[in-house]
């Protein structure tokens, strides 16, 4: 594998490769990366204000790596975005931004688009639904953001087998797929941003839980006793 040279923070404006950046600078000044070629994992570090933060990708293919990986330069030689293009979609591997307001500013409108995207997916659902879940799950480091549809065929079948009411409103006993928008993108944005990343994750998770209320339900087919239920889950 081509060696995964440092990134320095700061560095001449443009827009610059694995190949364009081929000297280490090492400590603070820079992001340096460690790669897991036979997990496929890849770990660095970003600055995040005044302190470095770890961050960690899973299924990363060595080659789309390396061929992919890009640095973005500002006007003012200040790091600004690393990204990769894994699995045939760019993925945000790194964000600074300007400061505590802009990132919450960019995360709001980042969940509404998210949002946006889960909801079209949900609207494709013709069946009629008896539920309509909103599954999270955040503790700083792993996060997760994902919607679960309950047919009324699927509600009355939990309800035959469990004799109980209340399994009907746990979306585990579903066999339905997960729904998910782009939840690297969002763990990304929400770890680069400044300030505890379960706060920053739970103010994105009720920005994008009200806009699917508010546009997913009225196209849906329901049942008289639809019920739409978002819960933390541990």
């Amino acid at each position: 594998m081509l060696e995964l040279h440092d990134l320095p923070l700061v560095y001449k404006e443009g827009v610059y490769s694995v190949v364009d950046l081929s000297q280490d600078t090492g400590g603070d000044s820079a992001v340096s990366f460690d790669y897991d070629a036979q997990y496929q994992i890849l770990d660095y570090d970003i600055p995040v204000g005044q302190e470095r933060r770890q961050m960690r990708s899973y299924g990363v293919l060595e080659g789309e790596l390396v061929r992919t990986l890009r640095a973005v330069y500002g006007k003012d030689g200040i790091l600004q975005k690393i990204s990769a293009v894994l699995k045939g979609r760019e993925t945000l591997l790194y964000i600074r931004y300007e400061s505590r307001e802009a990132a919450k500013e960019k995360i709001r409108r980042f969940a509404i688009r998210n949002a946006d995207a889960m909801i079209g997916q949900i609207q494709q659902c013709t069946d009629v639904v008896a539920r309509l879940f909103i599954d999270w799950y955040c503790d700083g480091d792993n996060m997760d953001y994902h919607a679960v549809i309950g047919t009324a065929a699927q509600t009355e079948a939990v309800r035959q087998k469990y004799r109980d009411e209340d399994a009907c409103d746990n979306s585990g006993d579903y066999p339905s797929e997960y729904i998910e928008g782009d939840n690297k993108m969002l763990i990304t944005m929400v770890r680069c941003a400044e300030g505890h990343p379960s706060e920053i994750f739970r103010y994105a998770a009720e920005i994008m839980t009200e806009h699917i209320e508010k546009y997913a339900l009225a196209a849906l087919r329901k049942t008289e006793d639809f019920k739409f239920i978002c819960e933390e889950y541990d």
